[in-house]
C-alpha cells in the first residue's frame, strides 16, 4: 500500500474500467496544477484495468496503484477511498474511470479552498455529456447563504446544485467526515451523490468555482439499475432523502417552527426533482388513468 502525505490527492475507485481509463488518467496528468498524487484503487477488476494502471504508474511517478484484497461493493470502495483521502492529504477528490475535466480543474479548486478556509468543498461547473449532446449545469444562486436565509424565516425556492459536486475537491479536515457519514447513512444507491452534497450546501460550506469544469459522461443506466420500481420503494427513498436533509437543521442556527415546517415541505418537493420519483404519476399509471 502506498504510504505518503500529499496536499492534493486524486482517488480513482476503479472496477473494470479499461475502455475509458487511459483518457481519464491523461486528463489528470495534463492538469496545469502539477503537485498532486493520484491513487488508482483497483477493486479486484476482471479486465485489464490493473495492467493499464500499472503501465501508467511506471511512466508517471505521480500515479500509484493500490489493489483491494477482496472485491468491495461500489459504496464500500468509495468510502474506502474517502477514508484514504482523509488520512493522506490536505485536499482530495474522487474520480471515476470515464470522468474528465478542464485543465484548470485542480488549480482553480485548490485556490478556492486556499482562499476560503471556512469552506470544506470546492465545487465545479458540470458538463453532462450523453449521446453527443451536452448540458452545462450551474447551481441556483439562491443556495448560497442558506443558513442566513433560514434565520430570516425565508426558505430558498430550491436546493438546486449538480449532484456531481460530490466529485469536487474536499478539505480532508472536516469535509471528509461529512462525506463519509452521509455516504454511509443513506440506504439507497440511487441519488446518494446528491444526498451527500446537501449538507455542504445547507451549511454554506461549499464554494462554487465557475471557471473549473467537470465533465460527466452519462449513459451508465444507473437510474434503471438502482432506481426504485415500486410505489412504496419510491416513497421510502423520497422520505429517506427528505428526512436526511432535514436533519441538517440540527447543525444550523436556531430557526422557528414555522420555518422548519416550510423547510421540510421544500425538501420533500426537492426530493422529487433529485430522485425523479413522481408518486402521483406512478399511482395514475398503475390505475391506468395515465398512459
Amino acid at each position: 500500500m502506498p504510504s505518503f502525505n500529499s496536499k492534493v490527492l486524486i482517488l480513482f475507485p476503479i472496477f473494470n474500467g479499461e475502455r475509458t481509463m487511459r483518457k481519464s488518467l491523461d486528463c489528470i496528468a495534463n492538469q496545469d496544477f502539477r503537485d498532486f498524487t493520484a491513487v488508482i484503487v483497483d477493486n479486484k477488476s476482471t479486465d485489464r484495468t490493473a495492467e493499464i494502471a500499472r503501465d501508467y504508474c511506471e511512466k508517471d511517478q505521480r500515479f500509484q496503484l493500490l489493489s483491494q484484497e477482496t472485491h468491495l461493493s461500489a459504496v464500500e470502495n468509495f468510502i474506502f477511498c474517502m477514508r484514504y483521502g482523509q488520512d493522506h492529504a490536505d485536499y482530495f477528490c474522487l474520480r471515476a474511470c470515464d470522468d474528465l475535466s478542464s485543465p484548470n480543474f485542480l488549480s482553480a479548486l485548490v485556490k478556492a479552498l486556499d482562499d476560503h478556509p471556512d469552506k470544506l468543498l470546492a465545487a465545479p461547473t458540470v458538463r453532462r455529456v450523453k449521446d453527443g449532446e451536452q448540458r452545462v449545469l450551474r447551481p441556483d444562486p439562491v443556495i448560497f447563504g442558506y443558513p442566513k436565509s433560514l434565520a430570516k424565516g425565508t426558505v430558498p425556492r430550491s436546493l438546486a446544485y449538480p449532484s456531481e459536486w460530490c466529485y469536487g475537491l474536499v478539505r480532508a479536515k472536516g469535509g471528509a467526515e461529512i462525506l463519509i457519514r452521509r455516504w454511509s447513512e443513506y440506504p439507497h444507491a440511487w441519488c446518494v451523490a446528491s444526498y451527500v452534497v446537501a449538507e455542504f450546501v445547507m451549511r454554506d460550506l461549499a464554494v462554487w468555482v465557475e471557471e473549473a469544469e467537470f465533465v460527466f459522461m452519462e449513459g451508465s443506466g444507473s437510474f434503471e439499475k438502482y432506481g426504485a420500481k415500486t410505489f412504496f420503494g419510491k416513497l421510502s427513498q423520497r422520505l429517506a432523502y427528505s428526512l436526511g436533509c432535514y436533519r441538517v437543521v440540527n447543525k444550523l442556527p436556531p430557526i422557528s417552527l414555522g420555518t422548519k415546517i416550510k423547510l421540510f415541505r421544500r425538501l420533500w418537493r426537492d426530493s422529487r426533482m433529485k430522485t425523479r420519483y413522481d408518486l402521483e404519476d406512478h399511482l395514475l399509471r398503475a390505475m391506468r388513468l395515465r398512459s
